[in-house]
C-alpha cells in the first residue's frame, strides 16, 4: 500500500473513477439502495431458525408503497443536497482566489503562525504535524477504551450485561479512534509511520469490539477504507475494497454473533451472522413502516425526538435520545433480563436513517435532514480533493451516517459528529480554503 508523503493536502486535476466509485457519497448511495433491498431478498429461507431464536416474527416482510415512496424521496433529495454542496464548495474554491476582507486576512494569519510555531517543535518536525496529532489523540481514544475495560471489570463483549454500566464519557472517547486512525492513515509519511498506522487500525478494531458494540469497530472499518481511498494508488483501490469488506463482515458477523447469543441465547455461528444481517435490515423497515403507517405526514413529536437526542449530548442530563423514545411509540418492550440482571430500559427501535426525522416533522423533516447530510457529503467530498486536512472529518461523519442507514443519526455520537462537521464547514469556508498549500497532480500521487 503506497500512500501520498504529502499529506497535508493534495489537490488533483481529474479525479480517477475508482475513486469516485468508492467515495464516501457513493459508499452511502450503496449501502441505502442495497439495505432496503435485502427486505424484498428470500435469504430468510436459508436462515430460517436462527431468525426465530432471535425472535424474528416479520419474516418475509415487505414495506408498503407509502415506505418505498418515502425512501425513494429521500435518496432524491439527499441527491441533490449533494450536487448543491459540490457546487458551493467549488465556489468557495474560487472566491478563496479573492481579496479576503481585513478580519479574515488576520484569522488566516493567526492560523498560519500557529502551525508554524507547532512545526518548529522537535518532535512535530521528526513526525508531522498530522501525525503528530493524530498520534496524541489515538492515545487518548485507546486509553479511554482501557479504562472503559478495567471499570467494567472485564471485556463487555462477552459480559453483555456489563454494557448498560459503561461510561458514556470514556465510550465516546473510545469512539473518538474512528476519527483519529483515519487521520494516521492520511498523515503517514514513509514507510515506518505507515506501517504503525495499520497496526492502529487493526489494534483499534480490536479493542473497540471488546467494548461489546459492533457498531463501533464497523463504523472504524468504514472510516479507514474511505480515509484510504484518497491517498492510495487508484489501481490499488478494488483489491482493499475486497479486505476491507472482509473485514467488515468480520467484526459485524463475529462480534454480532457473541453479543446475541449472550442477549438470546443461540449458539454464534455463520448462519447467525448471516441471519442478524437479514434482521437487521427487515426489522428497522419493519419500524420505519410502521412509523409511517402512524405517524401523519406532518409528523407528531414537533421536533422533541432531535431535541432529547442532542440533551443526550451533555454529560449529567438524563435524556433518551429518538431511538428509545420511538421505541415505546412502537410498542417495544419496557425493560428485559440478560442471564439473571434485569435491565430496566426500554427497548432502542433502529428506525433507519428516515424514522427519527419522520416521527419529528413528518415529509419535510426528512428533506430538511437528506438535505443537510447531502450538502454535508458534497463540499467536503469536493473539497478533501485539494486539502487531506478535511478528510478524517468526512470519513468519521460518512462513518455515522452509513451506519444510520440501518440505526438513524438521532443519537448523541452521531450529532456530535454532524454537529463537527458543520464546524469544519464552517471553518474551511473562513480560513482553509484561504490558506495557500502547494498542489500536487494526479502524476505525482501516482508516484508518491
Amino acid at each position: 500500500m503506497s500512500a501520498n508523503p504529502d499529506t497535508t493536502s493534495v489537490a488533483v486535476r481529474t479525479w480517477p473513477l475508482t475513486r469516485t466509485l468508492f467515495s464516501p457519497f457513493a459508499m452511502l448511495l450503496y449501502v441505502y439502495v442495497v439495505y432496503f433491498a435485502v427486505t424484498y431478498s428470500r435469504i430468510y429461507e436459508y436462515v430460517y431458525w436462527e431468525l426465530m431464536n432471535l425472535g424474528t416474527r416479520i419474516i418475509g416482510f415487505h414495506p408498503s408503497f407509502e415506505t418505498l415512496a418515502l425512501y425513494v424521496w429521500g435518496a432524491v433529495v439527499l441527491g441533490f443536497g449533494f450536487v448543491a454542496g459540490s457546487l458551493f464548495a467549488g465556489r468557495i474554491e474560487r472566491r478563496a482566489e479573492e481579496p479576503a476582507v481585513p478580519w479574515r486576512t488576520r484569522l488566516v494569519t493567526t492560523v498560519g503562525r500557529v502551525r508554524d510555531a507547532a512545526e518548529a517543535l522537535p518532535v512535530v518536525r521528526t513526525l508531522g504535524l498530522g501525525f503528530t496529532l493524530s498520534l496524541l489523540g489515538w492515545g487518548v481514544g485507546i486509553g479511554a477504551n482501557a479504562a472503559q475495560i478495567v471499570a467494567s471489570g472485564g471485556i463487555s463483549l462477552t459480559d453483555i450485561a456489563s454494557r448498560w454500566a459503561q461510561s458514556p464519557v470514556l465510550v465516546w472517547l473510545a469512539a473518538s479512534q474512528i476519527f483519529f486512525v483515519p487521520a494516521l492513515l492520511v498523515s503517514a509519511r514513509g514507510r515506518w509511520q505507515r506501517a504503525f498506522a495499520s497496526a492502529a487500525f487493526v489494534i483499534s478494531i480490536l479493542a473497540l469490539g471488546l467494548l461489546g458494540a459492533r457498531n463501533l469497530p464497523a463504523k472504524l472499518v468504514v472510516s479507514g477504507f474511505l480515509a484510504i481511498v484518497y491517498v492510495v494508488q487508484p489501481k490499488t483501490i478494488v483489491r482493499l475494497a475486497v479486505v476491507f469488506l472482509v473485514l467488515l463482515v468480520l467484526a459485524m458477523g463475529i462480534i454480532g454473533s457473541i453479543t446475541k447469543s449472550g442477549i438470546y441465547g443461540p449458539s454464534a455461528t455463520a448462519g447467525l451472522a448471516v441471519a442478524l444481517t437479514y434482521s437487521d435490515s427487515v426489522g428497522t423497515s419493519y419500524n420505519l413502516d410502521r412509523i409511517v403507517r402512524l405517524t401523519p405526514p406532518t409528523g407528531i413529536y414537533g421536533g422533541r425526538l432531535l431535541y432529547d437526542s442532542f440533551l443526550a449530548l451533555i454529560p449529567g442530563i438524563d435524556a433518551e435520545y429518538a431511538n428509545y423514545q420511538l421505541g415505546r411509540y412502537l410498542g417495544g418492550r419496557e425493560g428485559f433480563v440478560i442471564g439473571e440482571e434485569n435491565i430496566e430500559r426500554s427497548v432502542s427501535l433502529a428506525p433507519t436513517l428516515l424514522g427519527a426525522p419522520y416521527a419529528d416533522w413528518g415529509v419535510p423533516g426528512t428533506a430538511a435532514q437528506m438535505l443537510l447530510l447531502g450538502g454535508l457529503f458534497g463540499y467536503l467530498q469536493h473539497r478533501a480533493r485539494r486539502t487531506l486536512l478535511l478528510l478524517p472529518f468526512l470519513v468519521t461523519m460518512a462513518s455515522y451516517v452509513i451506519n444510520g442507514v440501518n440505526a438513524g443519526v438521532h443519537n448523541p455520537h452521531a450529532i456530535a459528529t454532524i454537529l463537527l462537521a458543520i464546524f469544519v464547514v464552517l471553518a474551511d469556508m473562513a480560513v482553509i480554503a484561504r490558506v495557500s498549500i502547494p498542489t500536487m497532480t494526479n502524476d505525482e500521487v501516482s508516484a508518491a
